[in-house]
């Protein structure tokens, strides 16, 4: 399933025949702009991120709402809308087959929390309703990064964002009532990607402040150890095998600045290297990390803020690595597949 604007098609492989499924929702002025790349761009006026439920629905986030699409029946509902300040989650995740945890999608709330509301994660029932499973409490974490689940340890890892308080790697087991707190209180632990260890976790850090790593946690000391340096902050990555993982960086400006001149501003964070989106891959051999660059491609020529940052994004699925592009010379907005790694 993949999206041109707000048109949801289907097909069943590249070059196959297209289904259009129906029109994502918009109003007013916002429904023109949509058709036009860079005022998309610049409103968030785009599918986000979407996982299939079986195999013949999904579910799409889109402009502060999750849509349910049947593919088979060829028909859009909207089925969940996300709090006022929120247009997308970063991902959604499908939590099966671990001992104490309801099978199911869940979402961890983001969104610009200014406010330092409290921070809820959302389960989806099979009738299509959202029930919160976890509420951070005020002033504890900005917003949720990722949930990473992990069945062979019966938990699921939470990453938070963004400062130094904010940031940090929490444990959960059964049903998310009962939380540890493996880590925070730093830049370090600021992560959206990690690949689960029989006693760690493999992540990447996702700050625009401080040089980037791909880090290796072990649970039993609480240490990090340095598996390499990376070229800019971590926002997508996606766990391919158990031992196997690949994760894009991106082009983005000093989050410390506010306003116009964020928006704006060409000047890159102090943790981004250079001005491309680089695409790496990570196999864990069950005692260390190899890690190498697969890919890369260039920021355009749009403010990182007003434009969005240059990055990658990983559709869901299995088989063949597809990458999404984002902001990115040639290939903003266009999915194209990965032979090599």
């Amino acid at each position: 399933m993949f999206s041109k604007g707000t048109k949801l098609y289907c097909s069943k492989g590249m070059g196959e025949k297209e289904i259009l499924l129906g029109v994502l929702p918009l109003s007013g002025a916002k429904k023109y702009l949509s058709s036009i790349r860079l005022m998309a761009r610049a409103l968030r006026l785009e599918p986000r991120c979407g996982i299939f439920v079986d195999e013949n629905v999904a579910i799409v986030s889109y402009h502060g709402a999750i849509y349910r699409v049947d593919c088979k029946n060829v028909s859009i509902q909207l089925e969940h809308e996300f709090r006022s300040e929120m247009n997308n989650p970063l991902c959604f995740t499908k939590i099966e087959d671990i001992a104490g945890f309801s099978d199911g999608i869940y979402y961890g709330e983001y969104f610009l929390n200014h406010a330092s509301s409290e921070v809820r994660i959302f389960k989806r029932e099979e009738n299509g309703t959202w029930n919160i499973v976890y509420t951070f409490p005020s002033g504890s974490i900005y917003h949720v990064h990722g949930i990473i689940p992990y069945p062979k340890n019966g938990c699921v890892y939470v990453l938070t964002g963004d400062k130094d308080s904010e940031s940090g790697i929490f444990e959960f087991r059964d049903n998310f009532t009962k939380v540890k707190t493996i880590v925070s209180g730093k830049q370090a632990y600021r992560a959206c990607v990690a690949l689960p260890l029989e006693n760690g976790l493999l992540y990447t850090t996702d700050t625009p402040l401080e040089d980037n790593y791909l880090y290796q946690l072990d649970f039993n000391s609480k240490e990090i150890k340095s598996v390499c340096k990376i070229a800019g902050p971590c926002i997508y990555g996606k766990v391919i095998s158990e031992n196997e993982m690949v994760f894009s960086t991106s082009v983005e400006p000093d989050s410390r600045l506010t306003g116009l001149k964020y928006e704006f501003t060409y000047k890159l964070g102090e943790g981004v290297q250079d001005r491309n989106s680089h695409l790496y891959y990570v196999k864990w051999d069950g005692s260390h990390a190899q890690v190498k660059e697969i890919f890369k491609a260039k920021k355009d020529v749009i403010p990182m803020g007003a434009g969005q940052f240059g990055t990658m994004m990983f559709p869901a699925g299995e088989g063949h690595l597809f990458v999404t592009g984002q902001a990115l010379r040639k290939y903003d907005n266009k999915t194209i597949r990965i032979d090599e790694i």
